[in-house]
């Protein structure tokens, strides 16, 4: 064993103390500001609010709570896809990149029927492990990787349930956001925007509703409206201003008056105070997401969220806006990911399926490295590795 335990315990255990002591203590603050809330004067301040954080605007009131729906009685498909990543070896000598979409199809009803499978890409040519950005170009890695697996596992589920009875929902695993654009040059977005706005056009164009579901989300946007609602910018007479605050603050100026509200997730908030507690198999009401990533998309394809109590847990659902406005289809989203979690422990049963389908096992990575030997072997060429990738395999010491 290499890490000292003893060394970082005592650090650990302080950032756990921490943690309690701040959901403790700023749950007073947070009821306080619950009793005063005015929907329709905060939703005013949101609007227009200059702040460095990302926060919710309600489709409807922020705090209703929708009761958990009947099932589905005539049945209905699920089609749920997910990815895992295989990246070669930099020190080998063939770069590659499979992605591994793991699907399950799960239909109920008078003829119940259940397929599960996996459908790996390669990539390997010049122009699938990069892309062009100017006079560059800019290796398919990292968030851009990423974005090219989220894109997959959408165009999958949306071949999928072509051929399942309906009415069908297609679930993905964690966000549909495409967060890792943000930050990224123009051609990067535009590339990436390109095949996701695509696919969600086109779950659209077919009235096929699509979701994503965040187990254990870490998100504030909800919080952070409470320190909005706690902003006294307002009763100043100006419009909430964050980085004017900030700077004020550091010069010694004013005190944040959104201090009051402590540093925890919308998941705590609504699993945990009991003025908006969600009870099992209950959703809050829903929000637009303020990425500004979403800019890039139609406004029907733009996407917002609720959270959901799944009986384990609070989790995040995030569906396109078009879903979300027809009440019809919300409730059957509501309905389908609620039955799916009450079958499989508080996490859909089709997305743990698909994640097992998904997952590339160690033995399996030391078989595509073994291909790659053999195949060089029978070409009569050995495979060349780094000095560095040698050291790793045979030690000296």
């Amino acid at each position: 064993m290499t890490l000292d335990i003893l060394k970082v315990a005592g650090e650990l255990r302080a950032a756990v103390e921490t943690v309690i002591e701040k959901e403790r203590s700023g749950r007073p603050a947070l009821l306080e500001l619950l009793r005063v809330f005015d929907d329709a004067e905060i939703t005013r301040r949101v609007a227009s609010a200059r702040t460095s954080w990302l926060l919710g605007l309600p489709l409807g009131r922020y705090f209703e709570r929708i009761a958990a729906p009947a099932r589905v009685r005539a049945g209905y498909s699920c089609v749920a896809t997910d990815a895992s990543v295989v990246v070669s070896d930099r020190h080998g000598p063939v770069q590659y990149v499979v992605i591994n979409v793991g699907f399950c199809v799960l239909e109920y009803g008078e003829e119940p029927a259940a397929q599960l499978g996996s459908d790996p890409i390669v990539l390997w040519r010049e122009e699938e492990l990069s892309i062009p950005d100017g006079t560059r170009r800019i290796p398919i890695t990292g968030n851009v990787l990423a974005m090219r697996r989220m894109v997959a596992e959408l165009e999958a589920a949306l071949r999928l349930t072509q051929h399942v009875h309906e009415p069908v929902l297609a679930l993905q695993d964690g966000t549909l956001i495409p967060w890792v654009l943000e930050g990224q040059t123009s051609s990067l977005v535009q590339w990436g925007i390109e095949g996701y706005a695509r696919a969600l056009g086109e779950f659209r164009r077919r009235r096929t509703p699509v979701a994503g579901v965040i187990s254990y989300p870490g998100s504030r946007d909800i919080i952070n409206v409470l320190r909005v609602a706690a902003c006294d910018y307002p009763r100043l007479g100006q419009r909430v201003n964050c980085d004017d605050c900030l700077r004020r603050v550091a010069r010694g100026e004013r005190v944040q008056a959104c201090a009051i509200v402590p540093d925890v997730t919308d998941r705590w908030f609504f699993a945990t105070l009991d003025d908006v507690r969600l009870a099992p198999g209950e959703r809050s009401a829903c929000f637009r997401s303020q990425s500004s990533i979403l800019d890039q998309l139609p406004a029907d394809d733009r996407i917002v969220f609720f959270y959901l109590h799944t009986g384990t847990e609070v989790a995040r659902v995030e569906l396109p806006h078009w879903v979300a406005v027809d009440r019809d289809l919300l409730d059957f989203v509501h309905a389908v990911v609620w039955d799916q979690c009450s079958r499989a422990r508080g996490y859909p049963l089709a997305l743990q399926e698909a994640h097992e389908q998904a997952v590339v096992h160690r033995e399996e990575r030391l078989q595509l490295a073994g291909l790659i030997e053999q195949f060089f072997a029978r070409n009569g060429f050995l495979e060349q590795r780094s000095a560095k990738e040698r050291s790793k395999r045979v030690r000296y010491a």
